[in-house]
């Protein structure tokens, strides 16, 4: 009597079955869903501000340190850093140093495991862009000041320099060191207006000069005279005796 065994399945068929059982969906054991797993939360939404220029000396944006620090505070930090870092860069002063100790607690807060403070970056980098476009601006008007005052005094220098054959040089020296050191545009007004007194002091000066050397010609011209011809000359006003006397000198 002969024996014979069933035939042994092939390896190809082997592998198949192995494979579907290992695509089959396993069966649901005690009615619990298989939970899916999560990216992680949704990182919050960092942008650059449109103009912040990258700073020659960027500031120091510390690293939070945990020893379980998730990876999406991670990246989120990774996004933020560069920005924050252009913005204390980029500052100056007083506001440099109250946003980068701003930016400090937020990283010594995640670093002590609270990490929802990552969610705060968008609203710490917008503090810092208030902080730089208001510093841009009280520069600008810092800028405009110093123009008006620069062009006040270039005036006032003009003046100066135009009036020097009149002045004595102890008032345009002193009136020159006042200019230079005026700080404001109501010193460089004092200057101006000092000087345009002095100018008017030495024009009556030179008015009175004028009608007293009018005054003596006059009488010399009379003594010149013969007796009795004085009646009868008519009195000569003192331009026309300014006049004689430019004549004469030509002459």
């Amino acid at each position: 009597m002969t024996l014979t065994s069933a035939p042994l399945p092939p390896a190809l068929d082997s592998a198949e079955s192995d494979d579907t059982r290992a695509s089959r969906p396993r069966p649901n054991r005690g009615g619990h869903p298989v939970p899916a797993i999560s990216p992680g939360p949704r990182l919050p939404g960092i942008h650059r501000p449109e103009g912040l220029s990258v700073a020659a000396r960027p500031g120091d944006v510390p690293q939070p340190q945990h020893l379980h620090l998730p990876g999406w505070v991670r990246r989120a930090h990774g996004q933020a850093r560069p920005i924050l870092a252009d913005l204390i860069g980029n500052l100056t002063g007083e506001p440099r140093q109250q946003f980068a100790a701003h930016v400090g607690e937020l990283v010594d807060g995640m670093s002590s495991g609270k990490f929802s403070l990552a969610w705060q970056y968008p609203r710490l980098i917008d503090e810092g862009w208030a902080l730089f476009e208001r510093q841009r601006r009280d520069a600008e008007e810092e800028a405009r000041k110093r123009r008006g005052l620069e062009s006040a005094r270039r005036r006032v220098a003009d003046q100066l320099r135009d009036a020097g054959a009149r002045l004595t040089p102890e008032t345009a020296s002193r009136l020159h060191r006042t200019l230079r050191s005026a700080d404001g545009v109501d010193a460089i007004k004092g200057v101006a207006t000092e000087l345009d007194q002095a100018v008017a002091a030495v024009r009556t000066l030179e008015e009175k000069r004028r009608d007293r050397e009018i005054d003596r010609t006059r009488e010399r011209i009379h003594r010149a005279l013969p007796r009795g011809a004085a009646a009868e000359v008519p009195a000569e006003s003192w331009q026309d005796a300014l006049r004689r006397i430019a004549e004469n000198f030509s002459e």
